[in-house]
């Protein structure tokens, strides 16, 4: 078994380069499939380029023919060189990495199946639909990603509170 896990993992990447057509070329650089899926996929999470009509899969190659020349512009006009540029890039890039630290945290927080049923039985009032009761079921992933958020909430806050009480902050209003 072992001896076949490289030869399957050789395959799966050989297909994978093998399933990257080139769609179209701009200036010698190729705009492929796999280009093209990752493209409408920010747009349409689930979604491939395989999937959409002909008329739709030329949209998309069109917007990314366009996508292609005008960063070609933008690289020619220095506008990376401006100090407004950098500037904006390095607070871009700080809220990034705070939005990755967060879900990276978000994502360390667990709700038990007993929570969740704990917070179904106990408000019951608030989870009715036209009058009926919800069923558990239903509302499990719901009251999973309420009790998440607020867990995650109060992480934020004490997290926040510790490094106010190990830092110098001084509030001048």
């Amino acid at each position: 078994m072992l001896l076949r896990l490289p030869l399957i993992l050789a395959a799966a990447a050989t297909f994978a380069l093998a399933a990257a057509t080139t769609l179209a070329t701009v200036n010698g650089k190729a705009i492929t499939t796999l280009d093209a899926s990752a493209f409408i996929a920010k747009a349409i999470p689930g979604m491939t380029f395989d999937k959409l009509d002909p008329k739709m899969k030329r949209q998309i190659v069109d917007q990314l023919i366009n996508q292609h020349l005008i960063k070609g512009q933008v690289a020619k006009s220095g506008i990376q060189n401006t100090p407004q540029f950098k500037l904006a890039y390095a607070a871009l890039r700080d809220d990034l990495a705070v939005d990755m630290w967060m879900k990276q945290q978000m994502g360390k927080i667990s709700v038990s199946e007993a929570d969740s049923k704990t917070f179904y039985d106990a408000n019951k009032d608030k989870l009715k639909q036209g009058g009926k009761l919800v069923p558990y079921e239903k509302a499990k992933f719901e009251i999973t990603q309420f009790i998440k958020m607020e867990k995650f909430k109060a992480t934020m806050t004490k997290t926040t509170d510790s490094l106010r009480a190990s830092s110098k902050v001084e509030v001048k209003l």
